[in-house]
């Protein structure tokens, strides 16, 4: 039954091609094929091949294109026939109309034999229409169904989740728009329901009526205002409980010179627990100001938050500052932020934190078909009072050359060291990820590809993973292309007996190129 189902796909097609629809300007791909692939060890440790599925494949459908300039029609479906398939649908009609949908459908492994796995199957739908230029109606719809198994922890036992996925979550909202020039309103509902059929206590309903403003200050041109406001409401019937939430947000911005922008945003939020009579408020005031310059940009910003949840009381402090110069020939970034929480009642489970970020990168392309990038990375967080601190570095680094005529040489390298430190002992991580790739298209309708991605974890990890390609792509004819590729996937984990990973994967194609203007 499931080969008829996806028989109709090709088949819509092909009636399109027949059609008059086919005149005008189009372009496309077909290609069919197989997979074919050897596997020993846990198959539950490399998660780049939870979803390649041997046999024959329906390896691509692609139309773009339209009868007309006026309308525009694209759809891209992979693997249709397979459990692993992939679909996304465009149709837009520029300045009226555009339709939008795409499905997904992904397994996770959770076991060594595959044993127990889980499946989503992800629907989205969106569309928007513009009956005049200043006006607009958006909706949209989002179906994600989940089932499959769940591994206990510990192995044996059946923990307060069960044994199994089993549910579904429908989502949707439509929308209504109007703006001209520098001023705008609109008004957004959205709806979403989600039933689980293993676990009922956690089925629940939500609904949110959301409205946003947006013009000019009436006094002082420069000046923008943005006013926010949404009203929402999720319950959990099956558990009595019923909250309510209530947001306000502004946000102004001013540039009184081309140089210098400021900006100001609060928020303030309410969330009622109907069933216990609680409430938890929170609100946030944020400054930025960014100054900018012939060679890029400079910013600061501060900002402050409290929650407020009718028992525990804390304030956050948060600040960030950067800047970023670029020329012709290279771009260089730095950034810095920090957030320090304050538990002023004493109250919270993790207390007090601080935590600091600081990143610096710079790319430079000094001739053309070279380019060479830089990174370094920094990343602490601590909680003083319950002796919990970790630490993290990140370098990072890549380049390439492309030489016309011959191909392309590319790689990069990351090193991150993570460091974890609490009352009972430490945990240390260094990680090595190294990547390489060359393309090559000296030889006339041959295009040969290859590369490796390595990893290695060491300290209190001592794994390795690494994954290997090779691919080809000849032309007979201009139309007309045979794919082969060929990948090695690795995996050791030198610390847990018997877990490793051995897999070798071919896939080919046949490919047919649809034109026509």
């Amino acid at each position: 039954m499931r080969i008829k189902k996806t028989a109709i796909l090709p088949a819509v097609v092909a009636t399109l091609v027949a059609s008059p629809l086919w005149a005008g300007n189009w372009d496309g791909t077909i290609k069919v094929g197989g997979i074919v692939i050897d596997e020993e060890g846990d198959l539950s440790t490399v998660q780049e091949t939870y979803n390649i599925h041997d046999g024959f494949s329906l390896t691509q459908i692609r139309l773009s294109g339209g009868p007309d300039p006026n309308h525009y029609l694209r759809l891209d479906l992979r693997e249709i026939n397979l459990d692993g398939r992939q679909g996304d649908f465009l149709y837009r009609k520029p300045g009226m109309f555009r339709l939008k949908a795409s499905f997904d459908q992904h397994r996770q492994v959770f076991d060594p034999h595959r044993a127990v796995t889980s499946e989503r199957k992800d629907w989205k739908l969106g569309a928007r229409i513009t009956p005049v230029k200043w006006l607009s109606v958006s909706g949209d719809y989002n179906n994600l169904k989940r089932e499959g198994d769940r591994l206990s922890f510990p192995v044996g036992t059946e923990s307060a989740l069960g044994t199994g996925y089993d549910y579904t979550l429908h989502s949707g909202g439509i929308g209504l728009e109007a703006r001209k020039n520098r001023r705008g309103a609109a008004v957004k509902y959205r709806v979403s329901e989600f039933t689980d059929d293993r676990n009922t206590d956690a089925d629940r309903t939500g609904q949110v009526l959301s409205a946003r403003v947006y013009a000019p200050c009436l006094l002082y041109d420069k000046l923008t205002h943005l006013f926010r406001a949404a009203y929402g409401i999720s319950d959990l019937p099956n558990r009595d409980l019923d909250y309510t939430l209530k947001k306000f947000q502004y946000t102004g911005v001013v540039r009184p010179v081309r140089q210098f922008q400021f900006k100001y945003d609060f928020d303030a939020q309410r969330i009622d627990n109907e069933s216990t009579n609680l409430q938890t408020d929170r609100f946030q005031n944020i400054v930025d100001a960014t100054y900018f310059h012939d060679a890029g940009s400079v910013f600061a910003g501060y900002g402050y938050e409290m929650n407020d949840d009718d028992r525990r009381l804390t304030s956050y402090h948060s600040w960030r500052a950067g800047t970023t110069v670029r020329s012709d020939t290279y771009v260089a970034k730095f950034r810095y932020s920090g957030r320090v929480k304050r538990d002023d009642e004493d109250l919270t489970l993790l207390k007090d934190s601080e935590a600091s970020r600081l990143r610096a990168d710079f790319e430079i392309r000094p001739v053309p078909g070279f380019d060479l990038g830089l990174g370094f990375n920094v990343r602490d967080r601590e909680f003083p009072d319950i002796g919990v601190e970790s630490e993290g570095r990140a370098i990072r680094s890549h380049g390439g050359y492309s030489y016309g005529g011959w191909g392309r040489l590319s790689g990069t390298y990351t090193f991150t060291e993570d460091r974890y430190r609490d009352r009972a002992g430490s945990y240390d991580v260094n990680n090595h990820v190294v990547t390489g790739r060359v393309d090559l298209e000296r030889i006339k309708d041959l295009r040969l590809s290859s590369g490796l991605t390595y990893m290695e974890a060491r300290e209190d990890l001592d794994i390795e993973k690494s994954i290997l390609f090779f691919e080809g792509v000849y032309t007979v004819r201009d139309n007309l292309h045979f794919e082969v590729k060929y990948n090695i996937f690795n995996y050791d984990d030198f610390i847990l007996r018997d877990r490793y990973y051995t897999a070798n994967v071919v896939w080919f194609n046949v490919a047919y190129d649809l034109h026509r203007e």
